[in-house]
């Protein structure tokens, strides 16, 4: 085979060029993520009880849905919250591997059989399913900084406007949004309604009899006499929208003809449907977006598109009206992957240094230079086939393996030097190397293959998160042993040249010989040292004895996690007060926070507080909140007293 390709050269140059072309295009089409797609397929169900506390939506709507879903096919575990503002959430967790999409229809199906067994005003409500992660990627605020909106318009404005939009992106699961709709609020008198004899129940009832939307027909329909010439449709005033209009709705009337009107007995006014969050941004009033991503997102892709939209929408918004992201998942990902581009690049740069100082001739570097980067580029082409993503674990294994493919292209380039030496020509020379150590590049990569093949079937979460490490290794592997046999014999019958005796020496030639000096004298050393031991084997034996113990006992001390803690350029802060605890009195402990916050932490950028959220719970409590702070760009904080850890510490 290798002799095929050193008297045809140009073929194996075109060979080289069509899988760094392949693996070019692969590159550019490959989704950009942190870590490989280790997160289990997430179903989340939703529904409201408006007025329920959180044990009767427990009892009436928990129980009853649960009981239809526990044992769907695939799943693995579930969990639920129930708040006392009427809010159900259960996130429904499959093994992974399984189909997404699949397990939605699935848990829609089976939550569609507790409709008859669930409240009237949850069934109008509806129970909503959809896919997702379960983890916010994006936290953005919107704000009014001289006051003149309140939560409520902000939260509808963000109906009316973005907040469909964004839902309907591609890989979006959910948007959880810290504010509450525009509403309109009666606020019964209870002595009144005593003195009239008149009930609560009166009062809903008068409601929803008068505000709704009814159709009035047509005049002149068929059938009709022949002389009819025109057709109408009917229309009647639709649903209430004003207070003065929800104000003269009939409650109840007298005998003598008189009306109660429910402005009699209430008070009526535009606000918020519930008051239990209460969102704050540095200080101002706020609402807060949480965009949470299905569990097979590409997140580069699909927040760019979240992003877009917000653009688009703020471009847009009324004088005062103000957008602020709190925290992005992707600003660490770019950052992560740029650092690991760069310590490739340095690496890649390093190894050739090292060739060029030991092989000490720039034809017999520039070979590796050439035939390395090939075995990389290419691997990128088998990422589209085997669905794998750019992230930092295929990143770092392309840092390895850059130390691993250029072994085979040095092995070939020293072997054939060494016989060129002993007077062959270049040709000659490689084909005689090549006959020696094509065996050899061959079990090569067999043997890293058994090393690392067999780590892409390790079963769990572990499997998943190691199989594209191990195998990018393996493949990069497989591919250097290709260029080994194609390309770099190749270049080396058309490149290298028998070296020449020079009177004169230059800068280059001095500095080899001393280095040369010098490898000399480490390696008699190194000889020596190994001889003593040879001689002396017990001392050997107990040496090494003493480090593996060593090795043991510091290995069984090091602290473990599944990924290490790094900063990733945002922070949250629980807060929970004792059982009971009032919203107002939750709120004086949140403003404290935020306010120490920002005058506290060193490279803060934003603060969002929201009362009223239990994030350890994961639902609505008047004795729960939570804290964002967004840090600023890792640029602008270069300093370890500006970093998370500093601000946690």
């Amino acid at each position: 085979m290798a002799k095929f390709f050193i008297h045809r050269p140009i073929f194996a140059i075109v060979i080289a060029l069509i899988i760094v072309i392949v693996g070019t295009l692969a590159g550019f089409s490959l989704p950009i993520a942190q870590y490989p797609q280790i997160s289990p397929p997430t179903v989340s169900v939703s529904a409201s009880y408006m007025g329920a506390s959180a044990a009767v939506v427990n009892e009436t709507v928990a129980q009853v849905i649960e009981e239809q879903i526990n044992g769907t096919q695939g799943m693995d575990y579930m969990s639920s919250t129930s708040d006392d503002t009427g809010r159900y959430s259960l996130s429904v967790t499959f093994d992974v591997g399984t189909d997404g999409d699949m397990d939605a229809v699935k848990v829609q199906n089976n939550a569609a059989g507790a409709n008859a067994s669930l409240p009237s005003a949850v069934q109008s409500a509806g129970v909503t399913t959809r896919k997702s992660s379960g983890q916010m990627a994006y936290f953005v605020s919107m704000y009014s900084e001289d006051g003149r909106y309140d939560r409520a318009f902000m939260k509808n404005y963000a109906t009316l406007y973005f907040l469909d939009a964004i839902k309907r992106i591609s890989g979006v699961g959910d948007v959880q949004v810290f504010g509450a709709d525009y509403a309109m609020r009666v606020w019964l008198n209870p002595d009144r309604l005593a003195e009239l004899g008149l009930t609560v129940a009166d009062v809903t009832a008068a409601i929803k009899e008068q505000n709704v939307q009814a159709p009035a027909g047509t005049v002149g329909g068929m059938p009709v006499e022949n002389g009819q010439e025109k057709q109408f449709t009917g229309k009647v005033q639709g649903r209430l929208t004003t207070p003065e209009e929800f104000g003269n709705v009939i409650i109840a009337s007298g005998k003598d003809g008189s009306f109660v009107r429910l402005k009699d007995v209430a008070r009526i006014e535009t606000g918020q449907r519930n008051n239990n969050i209460v969102a704050k941004f540095n200080g101002y009033p706020a609402v807060g977006f949480g965009i949470q991503l299905t569990s097979d997102a590409n997140a580069m892709i699909t927040l760019a598109e979240v992003r877009k939209v917000l653009a688009e929408a703020e471009k847009t918004f009324p004088p005062g009206l103000k957008m602020k992201s709190v925290f992005d998942s992707t600003d660490y990902i770019n950052a992560s992957i740029k650092e690991v581009v760069h310590t490739f690049v340095e690496a890649l740069l390093l190894v050739v240094l090292v060739i060029f100082v030991f092989l000490q001739s720039w034809r017999a570097t520039i070979i590796p230079l050439l035939a390395v980067p090939v075995s990389l580029i290419g691997t990128f082409g088998t990422f589209v086939l085997l669905d794998f993503s750019i992230n930092t674990l295929t990143l770092f294994a392309m840092v390895l393996a850059i130390g691993l493919v250029v072994d085979d292209a040095i092995v070939v380039i020293e072997n054939v030097e060494h016989h060129m030496e002993s007077g062959l020509s270049p040709v000659d020379a490689t084909e005689r190397a090549m006959a020696e150590v094509q065996g050899p590049v061959v079990a090569i990569a067999f043997v890293l293959a058994a090393v690392f093949v067999p780590v892409a079937f390790l079963g769990g979460m572990m499997g998943v998160l190691y199989k594209q490490f191990a195998l990018t290794i393996a493949i990069a592997m497989a591919l250097s042993a290709f260029v080994a046999l194609t390309l770099t014999p190749a270049l080396c019958a058309l490149m290298l040249k028998p070296k020449k005796e020079s009177d004169s020496e230059g800068v280059l030639d001095r500095f080899f010989a001393w280095f040369n000096r010098v490898f000399d004298r480490t390696r008699k050393g190194y000889v020596g040292i190994v001889s003593r031991f040879i001689r002396k084997s017990r001392t050997a034996v107990v040496f090494l004895l003493i480090v593996c113990g060593l090795t043991a006992i510091i290995y069984r001390n090091l602290p473990s996690t599944f990924v290490p803690d790094e900063d990733q350029g945002y922070l949250m802060i629980a807060i929970q007060l004792p059982s009971g605890a009032s919203t107002n009195q939750t709120q004086k402990v949140v403003d404290k926070i935020q306010q120490a916050a920002q005058k506290e932490i060193k490279g803060q950028d934003a603060v969002m507080a929201i009362n009223g959220f239990d994030i350890l719970a994961g639902g609505a409590n008047s004795n729960g909140a939570v804290v964002f702070v967004g840090m600023k760009d890792w640029s602008q904080r270069p300093g370890m007293g500006e970093s998370v850890a500093a601000a946690v510490g």
